[in-house]
C-alpha cells in the first residue's frame, strides 16, 4: 500500500523541516539519480548544484543504504532510484522563484509485488520509521483544505497571505 501527502514549502520551511525531522530521527537525503550504481548522498533537503535545486530526492534510513536498488538508464547515462523495491521515501521539493511556489509530496509503499507476483512487505522496521517520518511532516506544517487534502509551511503561508501564488 503506498501512502503520500502532498505540501507546499519554502527553502526555508524545508530547512525548518529538516531540523525538525533531525531532532526525532536519524536519516540520510538521496538525490533521486547517481553518475554511478551508488546512491548519492547529500547533506540538506536544500540541496543545490551550480545554483540549481535538485527537486527529486529520498530520504532513508542509513542502515538502509546497502539496500537501496537502482536501475541503470543507459540512454541517458545515469542510476536511478528504484523506489518501489527501496526502503525509501520519495520526497518532492517545491519549486519557488519568488512568483510561484509549485507543490511538492511525500510518499512511500509498505511492499511490492516480486518476481513470482507475491506480495513482499518491506521490513517492519522501515515500515514504522517511514510511518513515523511522514506522521512527522503531516504535523509539522499546516493542513489546509481545497481541491485536496494538503500540507503548507508557515513561510510559505505568509508568502501566499502576502499575495504570493500556488500552483499544483
Amino acid at each position: 500500500m503506498g501512502h503520500q501527502s502532498s505540501f507546499y514549502l519554502t527553502p526555508k520551511d524545508k530547512a525548518d523541516l529538516e531540523r525538525r525531522l533531525r531532532e526525532k530521527t536519524d536519516f540520510i537525503i538521496l538525490l533521486d539519480d547517481s553518475p554511478t550504481a551508488s546512491p548519492r548522498v547529500v547533506d540538506s533537503l536544500n540541496f543545490s548544484e551550480d545554483d540549481n535545486p535538485w527537486y527529486g530526492k529520498y530520504l532513508a534510513r542509513p542502515e538502509d543504504l546497502d539496500k537501496i536498488v537502482m536501475r541503470h538508464v543507459k540512454t541517458q547515462g545515469y542510476w536511478t532510484v528504484e523506489d518501489l523495491f527501496s526502503p525509501v521515501l520519495e520526497f518532492t521539493g517545491c519549486f519557488f522563484d519568488g512568483k510561484i511556489l509549485r507543490r511538492g509530496r511525500v510518499y512511500y509503499v509498505e511492499g511490492f509485488y516480486g518476481p513470482d507476483g507475491g506480495w513482499e512487505e518491506k521490513s517492519e522496521a522501515f515500515r514504522k520509521w517511514a510511518k513515523m517520518v511522514h506522521t512527522t511532516i503531516k504535523k509539522s506544517l499546516k493542513r489546509r483544505d481545497s481541491k485536496y487534502v494538503e500540507y503548507i509551511g508557515a513561510d510559505a503561508q505568509a508568502w501566499v497571505d502576502a499575495g504570493g501564488q500556488l500552483v499544483d
